[in-house]
C-alpha cells in the first residue's frame, strides 16, 4: 500500500486542474462537514469532559515524545474523518527508513509471478522495453521514502522509528495507512484483495484494488482539506515534485494507477455524497462485479458476461500459466500506452466481456484472448485499434490480411479473427507457437 502513485495524481489533479478530472472534489469537502461532525464527538476526546476510553493506538514508546501524542491525534483524527473506531487498538511496529524500503523491496520481489509471467508478457506486447526488468521497475516504485505503512498480512502500521517533526505531506500520508488499517479491521477489503490476488481474475481485482486505494484517498483529501493554506501549498509542492518522478514509469503502469485516483473516487465520492459512509461501507461489502460499472458510473452490467475457456492448444512444452479476464479499464490500460487516451476509451467503452489465457514455457510466451463487443460496431472499433496497436507497440511487423483475419509476423506473432460481435487476439514471442495457436485454435 503506502502513498501510491495513485494518491499524487488524484491530490494534483484535484487541486491543480483547470478542470479537476476528479470532480467535485471541493463539493464533497463541503458537504462532508455534517458527517464528520457527528462522529468527531464520539471519537476525540474533550478537552473539558473527563474520558476513560482507552488509547486507539499501542506500541508508540519508541517515537521521540515530541512526537506521541500527535500520533494518537492522527489516529483519533483518521477515525473521525472515517467515521468508524478501532475496536482494538491499532499495533504499531518501529522500523527503521532502511529496514522499511527493504520490506517493499522484498514484497516485490518475492513474487515470482512478476518475472515468470507479467514481464515476459509485457515485453511482448511491447508494455516495457526488452531490456527492462520489471521487478526492478516495481521495487523502485514500492520502496521510495514513506513515512508509515499498512501490511495487511501482519495487520499491523509499520512506522519509521526516527519520526520525529513529521511535514503535512508525511502526516497526510500516515493518515491514509491508519485509514486502510480502520477499513480493514471493519471491512476486511484489504485481506480480500491480497487473498484473490492469487486467484481472482484481473478485472474484479481492479475493481477491489481501485476501491481501497480510492477509500484511503478519500480521506486523506478530507484531511488535507482541513489544513492551513500554508500546509496545503506545502503538500502539493511535495505532491508535484513525486508526481514529476513517476513520468519515468512505464506510461501503463501510469496509465493504470489512475484508475483509483480518477473513475473509483469519482464513483466513491457519488456514494458519498448519496449515502455517506454508510452507503460506501456497503458498497465494499457488496463490490461490482466488473471495472465497466464503475467506469460507466453505474450504467455498465453489474453481472459481466462470462465467456467459455479460448480454444487454442499450444505446443506440450507450454503450459497454462494464467485464466483471467482483463475487463473494459484493463482495455484501457493496454490500448493507452501506445494509442491516444480517447481512442483507447472509445475502443475499451464497448466491452462486452472477455477472457484470456497465458501459456509459457519457461523462456516463450504467449496469450490468446477471446473478446466480444456490446455490438457489431464496438467490435469493429476494438479490432482497427488493436491493429494500430500491434503495429506501434509489438515487434511482429505489418499487418497481412489472410481469409481469416488479420496477421502480423515478425521477431514476435499477432492475429486478429473472429466475425461479428466476437474476435479473437493471439500473440506469441515464437512465431512458429503463435501460428500454432490459430490453427488450433480454429480447427
Amino acid at each position: 500500500m503506502g502513498w501510491s502513485a495513485a494518491a499524487w495524481l488524484s491530490l494534483l489533479m484535484a487541486s491543480c486542474a483547470a478542470e479537476p478530472a476528479l470532480s467535485p472534489t471541493s463539493t464533497v469537502m463541503v458537504d462532508v462537514t455534517s458527517e464528520v461532525s457527528a462522529t468527531t464527538v464520539a471519537t476525540v476526546p474533550s478537552t473539558t469532559t473527563p474520558t476513560t476510553r482507552p488509547t486507539p493506538v499501542e506500541g508508540l514508546l519508541f517515537l521521540p515524545e515530541s512526537f506521541r501524542d500527535r500520533m494518537v491525534e492522527l489516529v483519533e483524527e483518521t477515525q473521525a474523518l472515517r467515521g468508524l473506531t478501532f475496536v482494538e487498538p491499532l499495533q504499531i511496529e518501529g522500523i527503521t527508513s532502511q529496514e522499511m524500503v527493504r520490506r517493499l523491496r522484498a514484497g516485490v520481489g518475492n513474487d515470482p509471478r512478476l518475472s515468470e509471467v507479467d514481464q515476459p508478457l509485457f515485453r511482448l506486447l511491447g508494455l516495457i522495453e526488452p531490456t527492462h526488468d520489471w521487478v526492478t521497475v516495481l521495487s523502485g516504485f514500492r520502496a521510495r521514502p514513506i513515512p508509515g505503512y499498512y501490511d495487511v498480512a501482519g495487520q499491523k502500521l509499520w512506522l519509521v522509528s526516527t519520526l520525529e517533526d513529521p511535514s503535512p505531506l508525511e502526516e497526510m500520508t500516515l493518515v491514509g495507512e491508519i485509514a486502510k488499517a480502520l477499513v480493514d479491521r471493519h471491512l476486511g477489503i484489504w485481506r480480500r484483495q491480497s487473498r484473490l490476488a492469487r486467484v481472482g481474475d484481473s478485472d474484479y481485482l481492479a475493481v477491489l484494488g481501485g476501491m481501497a486505494e480510492a477509500d484511503a484517498t478519500l480521506v486523506e483529501l478530507l484531511f488535507m482539506e482541513g489544513m492551513s493554506d500554508t500546509a496545503r501549498e506545502q503538500v502539493l509542492g511535495e505532491a508535484w515534485d513525486v508526481a514529476s518522478d513517476d513520468l519515468v514509469l512505464p506510461s501503463f503502469l501510469t496509465h493504470s494507477l489512475g484508475f483509483a485516483s480518477g473513475p473509483v473516487l469519482d464513483f466513491l465520492q457519488e456514494l458519498f455524497q448519496s449515502g455517506g459512509w454508510d452507503l460506501v461501507n456497503q458498497t465494499h461489502r457488496n463490490p461490482p462485479d466488473s471495472t465497466e460499472f464503475i467506469l460507466e458510473q453505474g450504467v455498465g452490467r453489474v453481472d459481466p458476461v462470462l465467456l467459455p475457456k479460448p480454444a487454442g492448444s499450444p505446443p506440450e512444452s507450454y503450459r497454462l500459466l494464467s485464466d483471467s479476464v482483463w475487463g473494459q479499464w484493463g482495455w484501457n490500460a493496454l490500448l493507452a500506452s501506445a494509442l491516444p487516451s480517447e481512442q483507447a476509451a472509445v475502443a475499451s467503452r464497448g466491452w462486452g466481456g472477455d477472457r484470456y489465457l497465458v501459456f509459457s514455457d519457461g523462456e516463450g510466451i504467449a496469450l490468446v484472448v477471446d473478446f466480444v463487443g456490446d455490438t457489431v460496431a464496438d467490435t469493429d472499433e476494438m479490432r482497427a485499434a488493436l491493429v494500430e496497436y500491434i503495429v506501434d507497440a509489438m515487434d511482429a511487423g505489418g499487418p497481412t490480411v489472410t481469409s481469416d483475419g488479420v496477421e502480423f509476423s515478425g521477431a514476435a506473432y499477432a492475429w486478429l479473427g473472429g466475425e461479428g460481435e466476437a474476435l479473437t487476439f493471439i500473440a506469441a514471442s515464437d512465431v512458429a507457437v503463435g501460428r500454432g495457436l490459430r490453427a488450433s485454435g480454429s480447427g
